[in-house]
């Protein structure tokens, strides 16, 4: 689970299934300098801002350094900021939601879209974990074709570089364990509530293949077919987005989970599959429970899986990073092999961690 998931509600810690983390340098890495290292943020879509606001903003992100923009709030935000962007020399991808889809109206005219769990529930009637999961099954035709037009409808804006993708995946069949006690549970296996999806869909395509129903194993968690199915129903509908958003001219990019082995295991994410021109992984240390080192490793773990099909910028977490951090957790990215990292986000990179930021960058 993302940390910035349940900003509203909690604070997030270890996460499930994760490796012990180490210093190692891959001979197949290649630490990145400066010169070629590009910083990016992802910005939130406040509409209070006005437009000498958001100038201020952006003009001081890009002083201190920032020159890509990851940017919410739709169409609205992306016309009113590009071009100031564009002025200041900044990068501007487009930061959509697409497989939850909370409070989409179209969507929720087609209730069959949405993902069932191993109990038989909809994500549309009954939520897992907070109000605002209502997760769509990648596997239904209409689902993929309804996501790809989509984003392909936001491919018309000017000076727009990229379309990326966010909650790209499904329902966290695992949360992090610093989770498991404000929701009161024990997640040391995958719980049936919160283990999707088994509409007709998926398990009339999955029984097709394979010759039998995932409902009907006594523990359908443990079968690994079950599981590549679900890895692969992400990866094919990301590939058509992808194919989709290229063929209008732009470039494809996702925030991801931290690396592919743990993001197959906590949200059914095979990443290093997708056809992407650039990944965002989250690696978000501290939601882990892991120190700044922690960011080198899994920043590393992404590179060699990835063995140089698309560049990986690593993605950190900043409300609860020192502004003495934010240097040690640039060396780390860099270190691993990222070509860049991002901020989450924009509203945490301010006063003495953008001043600290500034100071890494021109040292």
């Amino acid at each position: 689970m993302k940390k910035r998931d349940f900003i509203k509600n909690i604070g997030l810690g270890s996460a499930a299934f994760m490796l012990a983390p180490t210093l190692l340098t891959s001979c197949g890495t290649t630490t990145s300098t400066d010169e070629d290292f590009k910083y990016w943020v992802w910005v939130d879509g406040n509409n209070e801002k006005t437009i000498s606001d958001w100038k201020t903003e952006l003009t001081g992100l890009r002083e201190a350094g920032i020159t890509g923009l990851i940017i919410g709030g739709g169409r609205q935000m992306l016309e009113k900021l590009i071009p100031i962007a564009q002025e200041l020399g900044q990068e501007v991808h487009a930061w959509l939601w697409t497989m939850n889809r909370p409070g989409d109206t179209e969507a929720q005219a087609h209730p069959e879209w949405y993902a069932v769990s191993r109990n038989g529930e909809s994500s549309l009637d009954v939520n897992p974990y907070v109000g605002y999961y209502q997760w769509l099954c990648p596997s239904k035709p209409e689902v993929q074709e309804y996501v790809k037009n989509f984003m392909v409808s936001h491919c018309d804006i000017e000076g727009l570089s990229a379309i990326h993708l966010d909650y790209v995946r499904y329902c966290d069949v695992i949360l992090p364990k610093g989770l498991w006690a404000t929701y009161d549970l024990v997640q040391d296996h995958e719980m049936p509530e919160y283990d999707f999806c088994y509409c007709e869909t998926c398990q009339g395509n999955f029984e097709a293949e394979n010759g039998y129903r995932p409902d009907s194993l006594e523990d359908p968690s443990q079968d690994e077919k079950w599981r590549k199915y679900r890895w692969d129903s992400i990866t094919k509908l990301v590939n058509q987005v992808s194919a989709a958003v290229h063929a209008k001219g732009k470039k494809m990019s996702a925030a991801v989970f931290p690396y592919p082995e743990l993001a197959r295991k906590l949200v059914r994410q095979s990443w290093n599959e997708w056809d992407l021109d650039i990944v965002f992984p989250m690696i978000y240390h501290n939601f882990y429970e892991e120190d700044i080192p922690w960011i080198e490793y899994a920043t590393q773990q992404g590179v060699n899986d990835l063995n140089g099909k698309f560049p990986l910028h690593t993605g950190v977490y900043l409300p609860e990073m020192k502004p003495e951090e934010i240097g040690q957790a640039i060396a780390a990215a860099k270190a691993g092999g990222a070509k860049g990292m991002s901020f989450f986000s924009n509203g945490a990179l301010k006063n003495e961690r953008l001043k600290a930021f500034a100071a890494v960058k021109k040292s």
